[in-house]
């Protein structure tokens, strides 16, 4: 099959209709270009329940408990069918888990104003709930945003850290000032419904999901410093953040690897599943090095 060179667009919350009726499979406008054998997210051998925080967590896990743990964190708005294709080619591997993020899918939402900090303790509580020490960690946006604090507060817990397309800030030297305008957009169209009158536990939770991409994350450069694991960040080269910023994440981690991935916007995880799996596992299965040409490499 010949490949045709593209530099795509993507806009946080919208999806091409084009692109929706060539995709082999998608889920609530979520393109999927791969095969699943099961409909995760709907599972019920698999899924599970977790008192967390004072809320209910709703959780998936497949393969064998007794290897090695991968937590896979989905972005904002999604849910456990977003990992469809990480679930699929790793669960023979390693033992799979992963949630719905408060404020999603079957999960609670709780009282509490919603941050990225908030979440990252519902999976650390997740994970000792589990009974488990130490995992890998691949986190798509959101998710690698609550990856990194994970990193950060709990540095016992993260063996190994994806993470795909994070931000450190919520303000244009961190974001495409694009994207921010489309946030804003979409939250004065959920306050407008909300003034006439909707009070649906769907409106409550868009308004808190476009409120948490605008006001955060707030995470200091002298933080990520302190991160102990290897990471591997991956970025599209047509992201929603700006290189400057995707540079500052990876001069400011210690044991940091950089992937951009060529043609690719913010989805790469869905959208290219094969070059992402192959490059995440590449990552997990050997040493952290951080080679230099200087070095003769």
């Amino acid at each position: 099959m010949l490949a045709v060179f593209k530099k795509p667009y993507y806009m946080k919350n919208y999806f091409s209709l084009f692109a929706l009726l060539l995709s082999p499979v998608f889920v609530f406008g979520q393109v999927l270009n791969c095969k699943t054998s099961i409909d995760y997210g709907n599972n019920e051998k698999n899924g599970h329940y977790a008192k967390v925080n004072d809320i209910d967590i709703y959780y998936e896990t497949y393969g064998d408990s007794t290897k090695q743990p991968l937590l896979l964190i989905h972005g904002n708005g999604g849910s456990v069918k977003a990992g469809s294709c990480q679930i699929e080619y790793f669960k023979n591997n390693y033992y799979v888990i992963i949630a719905d993020s408060r404020y999603q899918g079957k999960s609670g939402n709780g009282n509490e104003e919603l941050t990225y900090r908030l979440m990252a303790n519902d999976y650390y509580e997740l994970l000792n709930h589990l009974k488990l020490d130490s995992v890998n960690i691949i986190g798509q946006s959101d998710g690698a945003i609550i990856g990194l604090v994970l990193a950060i507060e709990h540095p016992s817990k993260v063996n190994k850290l994806i993470a795909v397309a994070p931000n450190l800030r919520p303000d244009s030297t961190a974001l495409y000032q694009w994207g921010i305008d489309s946030t804003e957009s979409d939250l004065q169209k959920v306050n407008a419904k909300i003034k006439n009158g909707e009070t649906s536990n769907e409106i409550r939770r868009e308004k808190m999901l476009l409120e948490l991409m605008l006001n955060y994350p707030k995470i200091e450069t002298e933080e990520l410093k302190k991160i102990k694991s290897p990471v591997l960040l991956i970025f599209g080269d047509s992201d929603y953040m700006p290189f400057e910023h995707t540079l500052e994440i990876f001069r400011n981690i210690p044991k940091a690897n950089l992937f951009i991935v060529p043609s690719a916007g913010h989805r790469t995880y869905r959208l290219e599943p094969e070059i992402f799996n192959l490059f995440c596992k590449r990552f997990f299965d050997n040493s952290f090095k951080k080679p230099s040409a200087r070095d003769g490499y």
